[in-house]
């Protein structure tokens, strides 16, 4: 509209707006709407690029590991697992050297530790609590938790925990972990602090919507709470849970408690521990127990990023996304 007005010149006469000076402010104020308007554009730019670059130092500092698909694998001989017995070995002490234990809960009640470090285990997985399948999703403190935890420090074996999850989202997977550093109450582990995630196969549970994506995502914040309070995660899982459920190219380096029982692990993935029996006969525990197999790098060049989280944060527990 104002480039059809009348307007003074230099010698204050009126005169009509021609067609060229009409063309010559239509053009100046296309191209001053072009600088506002990618000016405005930069500002947003600009303000979305220092929030990205905030969440990619956020993500950077809690998944900053490198990645590679043979850091995925584990480089176990399948013919130097031997069986002697119920207690379970590996032949190839060049490589890595191996150590048996059991893990309990409230099922298998008193537990004589003595009686169990005697029979030749030296470590223990506790279940320090789990989450109910209702819709309340209420957290519970395994019954026997204390009574085992005391019993087996005291006899001198190296003590782990692991709680069930029933989380649905990483809200719920960080709760679940509070509560595992709660009932901790800063009491000293030696071995990881475990999330225990399984498929329900009697009855609905809550967890059955819930995607293998989500899942990961679960793990990862369980984890990542464990270590910002001072101790190492560990995952509970099995074949099944690593090839159809979990994205383990997201979780290779968290440490893994692995469950088959057979002669062999039969998984391609790494573990730390072996979960080889659930019917295990051991002097000390009334009924059938939980057997494990721990191994450990001669080396020791195979120290997880989970075990270096544990004692200095949560800096390199998962890769960059």
């Amino acid at each position: 509209m104002a480039a059809n007005r009348k307007k003074r010149g230099r010698n204050g006469a009126r005169h009509r707006v021609t067609r060229a000076e009409r063309r010559k402010i239509l053009r100046n104020r296309i191209l001053a709407g072009i600088v506002v308007a990618f000016t405005a554009a930069f500002v947003a730019i600009a303000a979305f690029g220092s929030h990205a670059a905030e969440d990619n130092q956020v993500s950077e500092r809690l998944f900053s590991t490198s990645y590679s698909m043979s850091d995925m694998y584990n480089d176990y001989n399948s013919a130097d697992f031997a069986l002697d017995g119920q207690k379970m070995t590996y032949t190839d002490s060049d490589h890595y050297s191996s150590r048996i234990g059991i893990d309990v809960s409230e099922h298998n009640g008193e537990v004589d530790w003595e009686a169990v470090r005697n029979a030749g285990y030296e470590f223990a997985y506790l279940r320090i609590g789990y989450r109910g399948y209702g819709s309340d999703g209420s957290l519970v403190e395994d019954a026997m938790f204390e009574t085992n935890y005391e019993g087996a420090r005291k006899a001198g074996l190296d003590v782990g925990v692991y709680f069930y999850s029933q989380a649905i989202d990483e809200a719920e997977a960080e709760e679940e972990a509070k509560f595992v550093t709660d009932t901790l109450n800063g009491r000293h582990l030696d071995l990881p602090a475990a999330i225990d995630m399984e498929t329900v196969e009697e009855g609905a549970a809550r967890t059955d919507g819930v995607s293998g994506d989500q899942f990961t995502q679960n793990i990862k914040a369980f984890s990542l709470a464990i270590v910002d309070a001072g101790y190492e995660p560990m995952l509970y899982t099995n074949l099944h849970w690593e090839s159809f459920t979990l994205d383990m190219t997201k979780l290779y380096d968290l440490p893994v408690w692995f469950s088959n029982y057979s002669a062999t692990p039969g998984t391609p993935y790494k573990f730390r521990v072996w979960q080889y029996s659930n019917t295990g006969t051991v002097d000390g525990v009334s009924g059938s127990v939980d057997l494990d197999i721990e191994m450990t790098p001669a080396d020791g060049s195979e120290a997880s990023a989970g075990a270096a989280a544990g004692s200095s944060g949560s800096a390199a527990l998962f890769r960059a996304e």
